[in-house]
């Protein structure tokens, strides 16, 4: 098999972090670009940092000539201070990355969203989300992977105590999240970086979209299969 290249956004963040630690482990790419406004601390042979300026991604568009875009960016209210920014961040920049990689005819388009996404959703949060996914299915990428996380669990660089209280309260009523509910249970962001690796070298064609319990499924089958070979 050829080996891949990729660029992945949002490296920094808990889904991209492991997401890198996954691509740089794989024996299926051969570099591995990342987009972060400071250095970070990894240096691997595969591994290429550029530091941009995100208000002025077209500037990048050199580094969209790959076979796979991972785009893992995202921010909370507290952190983006604003509407306005928290738009910026997370539906600007993330179409903004998603039409350099249709320029570039990347092969596949990979997108972090979230559980409940809905462009006439009440809820703010939900709505850009849902927005975002709605604006991505307009262009034409030859694969794109939206993956729909609910809580997602995993160690933070900060302590968020909202997220850590509805960590443990998820955990402790998890006999609960069963039938329609089963897409609430939280989500190991490790498993999330294992399902959009293993997507990305699907190569499946069309619009793809992942509930945490497919994304679940889909990591458990692989493993299943490697343990087999």
């Amino acid at each position: 098999m050829r080996q891949r290249t990729a660029l992945l956004i949002g490296a920094t963040g808990l889904v991209g972090g492991e997401l890198l630690e996954q691509l740089l482990r794989s024996e299926h790419y051969e570099r591995v670009t990342v987009f972060v406004r400071k250095p970070i601390a990894c240096t691997h042979e595969k591994l290429q940092q550029v530091i941009v300026h995100f208000d002025q991604l077209e500037q990048y568009e050199e580094y969209f000539h790959v076979d796979d875009v991972f785009s893992c960016l995202g921010t909370t209210m507290k952190k983006a201070k604003t509407r306005q920014q928290f738009i910026k961040v997370d539906y600007e920049y993330t179409l903004r990355a998603a039409k350099l990689a249709e320029k570039c005819h990347v092969k596949t388009f990979l997108f972090v969203s979230a559980i409940g996404a809905d462009p006439h959703s009440m809820f703010f949060y939900n709505r850009v989300k849902g927005e975002t996914e709605e604006a991505l299915q307009r262009l034409t990428i030859r694969s794109l992977h939206i993956f729909r996380p609910s809580l997602l669990t995993g160690a933070r660089e900060e302590f968020r105590l909202a997220e850590k209280t509805a960590e443990w309260f998820c955990y402790g009523f998890s006999f609960a999240f069963v039938g329609k509910w089963k897409k609430y249970k939280p989500i190991a962001a490790k498993q999330v970086a294992e399902a959009m690796y293993y997507a990305a070298l699907s190569e499946k064609q069309g619009v793809h979209i992942y509930e945490c319990s497919e994304m679940k499924g889909q990591c458990e089958q692989k493993r299943g299969l490697s343990r087999q070979q």
